[in-house]
């Protein structure tokens, strides 16, 4: 088995189909496809499955994929050893939330840093719904998600953010403060997409039905620019963190509600099988922690 054939793997599974692989590759589709199936003769496995719409993965092909995203980063580290005469440090690909707190990245950045230097970490953006695909996949080592990961993986709670209203200047709330459940009713409002933060948004509209309230709610998909999303939907509050409210709305009144406390939640999530460098870098980014955190799923 050559790294080739786990490079051209890897490029069709990522891919979806073998021609833009070819593309991406720059090989002919023809001889990218008998590398394939060279791969498949060696390890006496069928690795991919050919559709109308192009290749997805057999269960032979979705065990290795993970297997050979970690050999061909081993292979990148090696040859930059020897480049360098350096140590080997090995690749940690971590999931980032949009709209994670700037300073505590860069903190958790440091940290891993210092804490663990054999460790390349790798951040990618990603909302939690991708992230933990990508897990899945062997695409991502470490998430950190806005919703409580699936049973069957090591969990950590990380963080705990109040989420609250942010209201327009020239609105007669933002005069008065204090806001409650009550003085949602009949206000445009603006919230994440319902991926973003779906368990506290989720407990939001509840709690507003139960009590008969009833804001104009408007779903959008943002990350930096609550300001231009809000104003194009004419709303007059947004439900979001406060370092958010700071950033993008400024002049406008944050406050979180008095009878309703809401929290964004964000758990760090691994395989409960994963490489030793993962858990002490997981360490180090669960070691900046809220004083409440607690986790599931085993030890790291």
């Amino acid at each position: 088995m050559e790294l080739r054939h786990l490079r051209y793997f890897v490029m069709v599974a990522e891919e979806g189909s073998v021609n833009r692989a070819a593309r991406r590759l720059l090989v002919s589709q023809p001889s990218l496809s008998r590398q394939i199936v060279h791969l498949e003769r060696q390890l006496g496995q069928q690795l991919l499955q050919r559709t109308s719409r192009g290749v997805r993965l057999t269960p032979a092909g979705q065990a290795l994929l993970p297997h050979a995203h970690q050999l061909l980063a081993m292979a990148d580290a090696t040859r930059e050893t020897v480049a360098g005469a350096r140590a080997v440090r090995q690749r940690v690909a971590i999931g980032v939330p949009p709209g994670t707190d700037g300073a505590w990245l860069v903190a958790a950045v440091d940290a891993v840093r210092a804490r663990v230097p054999d460790a390349a970490p790798e951040y990618v953006e990603a909302t939690s719904s991708d992230q933990l695909r990508l897990l899945r996949q062997g695409r991502l080592d470490i998430c950190l998600v806005h919703q409580a990961p699936p049973d069957g993986h090591t969990v950590r709670e990380v963080r705990r953010d109040p989420l609250g209203i942010a209201v327009r200047p020239e609105h007669p709330l933002a005069a008065r403060g204090g806001y409650r459940l009550s003085d949602l009713d009949g206000l445009r409002t603006l919230l994440h997409a319902q991926d973003r933060v779906p368990t506290e948004q989720h407990g939001l509209i509840a709690a507003a039905q139960a009590a008969g309230v009833r804001p104009h709610w408007h779903f959008s998909q943002f990350t930096e620019h609550a300001l231009a999303h809000a104003h194009a939907a004419e709303c007059d509050a947004v439900l979001v963190v406060a370092h958010t409210a700071a950033a993008q709305l400024p002049g406008w009144r944050w406050e979180p509600l008095t009878d309703l406390p809401l929290t964004m939640t964000t758990y760090l999530a691994t395989e409960s099988d994963t490489r030793a460098v993962v858990r002490e870098v997981a360490r180090a980014i669960a070691g900046l922690g809220a004083a409440d955190a607690h986790g599931r799923g085993g030890p790291w």
